[in-house]
């Protein structure tokens, strides 16, 4: 009987870690290759911003939702056509104002996503208020450092944490 005890409860232990490892585990590609993304538009690499799309795309087409816990599950399921849609528009284009275009909207869906998923370490949701034709726009970056893919060299700094998570 206290074998049994010792058993399940060491199962059970062993089970809940696995599960929330893969959560993150699930999210993290997507994650970094979102990251190289906005590092490739801060640069103002729109060659560099095709590959880092790309590798964006696989990722996104990559998500086993099985490993995703309830509310990442759910936020997947209503954001994921518009993920993958505005990688693979950026992946299409070379014009790097086309790209921050959709980098808007791509930002905007990724920020649901990861605010739903259990993070290893802190992303930073951060603003611009002069991007996306003077209405603002976020994007997430893995620093504190305000390094803004909107406009690159032209206003690097231009912006601020407006959200850790």
């Amino acid at each position: 009987m206290k074998f049994n005890k010792i058993f399940f409860s060491v199962l059970f232990l062993l089970t809940f870690s696995f599960g929330y490892s893969q959560n993150n585990t699930s999210i993290k590609s997507v994650v970094n290759a979102y990251i190289g993304l906005k590092d490739a538009l801060v640069a103002t690499n729109n060659e560099q911003a095709v590959l880092t799309a790309s590798a964006l795309v696989k990722a996104l087409s990559a998500v086993n939702t099985a490993d995703l816990n309830t509310a990442t599950n759910n936020t997947w399921v209503k954001i994921s056509n518009d993920l993958i849609n505005a990688a693979k528009f950026i992946q299409a284009s070379n014009d790097i104002s086309v790209q921050r275009d959709q980098f808007v909207t791509l930002s905007t869906n990724m920020y649901l996503l990861v605010k739903d998923a259990k993070n290893e370490v802190p992303v930073y949701y951060q603003f611009c208020p002069m991007a996306n034709k003077g209405k603002g726009a976020n994007w997430l970056s893995l620093e504190n450092k305000v390094k803004n893919p909107y406009y690159g060299s032209r206003m690097l700094s231009c912006g601020k944490v407006v959200e850790t998570l």
